[in-house]
């Protein structure tokens, strides 16, 4: 042996196979083990986002406002005006229930520093003001899909923050 320690997952699999004993079994989970580790780097690599695809989501990326891109993307999916106005209803009723869980989420977040004299729940309130930042976002996100749908096109997301809440 050349001295090195073997890795941990190659300890664990070699452990769980020792006590399964069965050489099929301790191929499959060695395979799966470094076969998951490998796709979770693969999958968790951070992609690098130029300038110009920021500031086209914040523009838009369009020079029609995106009504071309969004009758095609309809066409291609088969979307009538039916799914498309049942789409729309959907969405809004997520960020509606977002925004709910969100504001829930704020105020037990916001009343548990003062239930409490341990500082260590008191910063179990700061975890739930984040979970509370969390959920507005996705709800955000969900009410800027339900505006695209409504103005049946792609726009930015300064032309959706102009239109639906200045």
């Amino acid at each position: 042996m050349s001295g090195e320690k073997p890795s941990r997952a190659s300890r664990i699999t070699s452990y769980f196979g020792r006590r399964v004993g069965n050489p099929f079994i301790n191929r499959v989970g060695r395979d799966a083990l470094t076969g998951g580790i490998s796709d979770a780097k693969s999958v968790l690599q951070v992609d690098r986002v130029s300038r110009d695809e920021v500031r086209g989501a914040i523009r838009g990326r369009y020079q029609d406002g995106g009504r071309a891109r969004f009758a095609t993307m309809a066409a291609e999916r088969g979307l009538s005006e039916a799914d498309l106005l049942a789409m729309e209803r959907m969405r809004i009723a997520q960020f509606r229930m977002m925004t709910l869980v969100s504001l829930i989420a704020l105020f037990a977040g916001s009343a548990i520093p003062f239930l409490t004299e341990d500082w260590l729940i008191s910063v179990s309130g700061l975890i739930f003001g984040l979970f509370s930042l969390l959920f507005l976002t996705i709800g955000l996100r969900h009410d800027f899909a339900a505006w695209q749908i409504r103005n049946r096109r792609f726009g930015g997301i300064r032309e959706y923050f102009d239109d639906r809440w200045v």
